[in-house]
């Protein structure tokens, strides 16, 4: 569901962390499927998707062609709606089988007779590629696990262990798991109500969320210490992990993360920066915002509306239950996604002068974090987007190989 993810993203900083390269026909095009799916010209979008398909420079990716289905479903097509979903199903191997059953983007085609066989397709895709797919029972209720390179998990050698971004899947990671799985244990997963996991009925705390990974890493037998890589939302509960059991980390991965050293008023800067009065500002974030999160929280599916709960409360208090402790002296690196893409709606500022504002306050802070540390490191990536793991996924593999090998170092010393 693409509102889902745009908005998440939206909440999560001061502006519009959804970006694509900006060159190329088939580039503008997807950015006007886009932008008309935003504004609910669903059968537009639509074939706005398809003309970009047909354009010379076209690279179509797995995520479009979901995203065209999506609009076409939405508006009421469902022969190009499954001509898109059959594609990436059979010809593409998607296997984000929690996803696509959920999606209430694709709520019009749940009685047609072709969507059983496609949902058994996807189901078929997900289980040839995690062959080692389980279930941990926390409280009653089953929890979606993935671990593969379990022939390294050895006493003092860390395990990578991947937290999800907001009401996303470990599907984002496969790539990534195949590559580093070769050398150390990995334990991917995905949180209560989201996939195959099961509504536990409680609220995904930081606190829970973490007792909840922790318990299942030492269920499975994958002892301290972990490098904990996280995408977006994710960052806060890896945070927060690090906070409460800092002799286990071996190292932390934000990749484009919430903001979690945004205090008090600092949202306000990129505005303020910008040149927006203090009315302005709160204009912006008055009634009509407030109107906004209560019609979310009537459209969304639940497993998003609770983690977006959550994301409120954080930034209500200052991520306090995150970095009650200082970061231990581990490996600790922060990847920006520098892409941008005006999709959004024309506002009273510049979006993008806005954006690069706000990246940029983001980084300073983020840098203050690393100064202290032996071995912090900043990756800046110009053309990703807020999926960087997706986008360039070389990137990600490259700084999990260099926290390893530095926190070998750490060991020596």
């Amino acid at each position: 569901m693409k509102s889902a993810i745009l908005f998440s993203a939206l909440l999560l900083c001061a502006a519009s962390v959804f970006c694509q390269t900006n060159t190329g026909r088939y580039d503008v095009l997807i950015r006007k499927a886009d932008s008309l799916y935003q504004v609910k010209e669903f059968e537009k979008s639509a074939y706005a998707f398809s003309d970009a398909f047909k354009a010379p420079d076209a690279k179509i990716t797995m995520n479009h062609r979901y995203n065209a289905a999506c609009s076409y479903a939405l508006a009421n097509n469902a022969d190009s709606a499954f001509f898109y979903l059959n594609y990436i199903a059979t010809s593409m191997n998607y296997t984000n089988y929690g996803h696509i059953k959920a999606d209430p983007d694709l709520k019009s085609l749940y009685t047609d007779s072709r969507w059983k066989t496609l949902i058994e397709i996807v189901k078929a895709n997900k289980d040839k590629a995690f062959a080692n797919l389980d279930f941990i029972t926390l409280n009653g209720k089953k929890v979606e696990v993935y671990t593969t390179g379990m022939k390294n998990n050895q006493n003092n050698k860390p395990v990578i262990v991947f937290e999800n971004g907001m009401a996303d899947t470990y599907n984002r990671w496969n790539g990534i798991i195949d590559e580093v799985s070769k050398t150390n244990a990995v334990f991917a997963y995905n949180r209560p109500r989201i996939g195959e996991s099961v509504d536990d009925s409680l609220p995904p705390t930081t606190a829970h969320i973490v007792e909840n990974l922790r318990k299942m890493l030492l269920q499975k037998g994958l002892n301290p210490p972990y490098l904990l890589v996280s995408h977006s939302f994710g960052g806060a509960y890896i945070r927060s992990f690090a906070s409460s059991y800092p002799n286990e980390i071996a190292g932390l991965i934000f990749i484009d993360p919430i903001d979690f050293t945004k205090k008090g008023d600092m949202g306000d800067l990129p505005y303020l920066e910008i040149g927006l009065t203090r009315h302005q500002i709160d204009s912006i974030f008055g009634q009509p915002y407030k109107n906004f999160i209560e019609k979310l929280y009537t459209e969304m599916p639940g497993y998003y509306v609770e983690e977006v709960k959550i994301s409120r409360q954080l930034t209500k208090t200052d991520f306090e239950e995150c970095d009650r402790n200082p970061l231990p002296d581990v490996p600790v690196h922060f990847i920006k996604a520098g892409g941008f893409s005006n999709s959004e709606p024309p506002t009273i500022y510049d979006r993008e002068k806005m954006w690069r504002i706000n990246s940029n306050i983001q980084m300073k802070r983020w840098l203050e974090l690393l100064y202290p540390l032996k071995y912090g490191k900043l990756f800046y990536c110009s053309n990703s987007s807020h999926f960087v793991q997706t986008d360039e996924p070389d990137l990600v593999i490259s700084s999990i190989k260099l926290a390893l090998r530095d926190y070998d170092k750490i060991k020596k010393e």
